[in-house]
């Protein structure tokens, strides 16, 4: 079984290197065009099923994925970005400037601390978690499945999944934006297959 990982195009609050969270704008113009050019580089493959985050960045790079293979996007609010609450839209630099004592517990252990008005990374793990072993229980032995979200959600499953230790969440890898990541599960592991596709 093959699950392919899709990071959604870029919108504008990305360009811009903000805090994006479960806010719901838009692909810019360059986040459509990474998503038409990902769904060429896709066409080739046998996707069976597309589950994405129900955010409209990643319904609108998943469409233009699943149009190409006859498939409709199950969206799945399970597998949206971490939400960082009253952070969202800010720049690390606003959210230093203005809530400095908050952030800095926040990045010595956000397992424990969540943003105000968001969530732990333990609480958001925990919803990843859930919904991805309800999409394995759906998959056959041969399927290609492609899924759609959030960088944060990316690492989670390289770290939890892949690595089986939560903890190196900033430590893997992350993919750009309208990138993507092959993994394969082999009946008792997850491996990262390739990072090109």
């Amino acid at each position: 079984m093959k699950w392919i990982w899709v990071r959604h195009g870029e919108t504008e609050e990305n360009r811009m290197r903000r805090y994006l969270g479960q806010a719901d704008p838009p692909l810019n113009s360059t986040g459509v065009a990474q998503a038409r050019y990902l769904a060429q580089r896709l066409s080739e493959w046998p996707i069976t099923a597309v589950y994405t985050s129900d955010l409209q960045r990643c319904i609108q790079t998943a469409t233009a994925i699943s149009e190409r293979h006859g498939l409709q996007p199950i969206a799945c609010p399970a597998l949206r970005e971490l939400s960082f609450g009253r952070w969202e839209g800010k720049t690390y630099a606003e959210i230093m400037e203005e809530d400095r004592e908050h952030a800095v517990k926040w990045y010595s252990d956000p397992f424990a601390v969540a943003p105000p008005a968001g969530e732990t990374l333990k609480a958001f793990g925990d919803r990843i978690d859930r919904s991805l072993q309800g999409i394995l229980a759906t998959c056959a032995p041969h399927d290609t499945v492609l899924l759609v979200s959030h960088g944060g959600v990316i690492r989670w499953f390289q770290s939890k999944w892949i690595h089986g230790d939560p903890r190196r969440f900033w430590e893997v890898q992350a993919i750009s934006h309208g990138d993507a990541l092959v993994a394969h599960w082999d009946g008792s592991h997850w491996f990262i297959e390739s990072t090109q596709l």
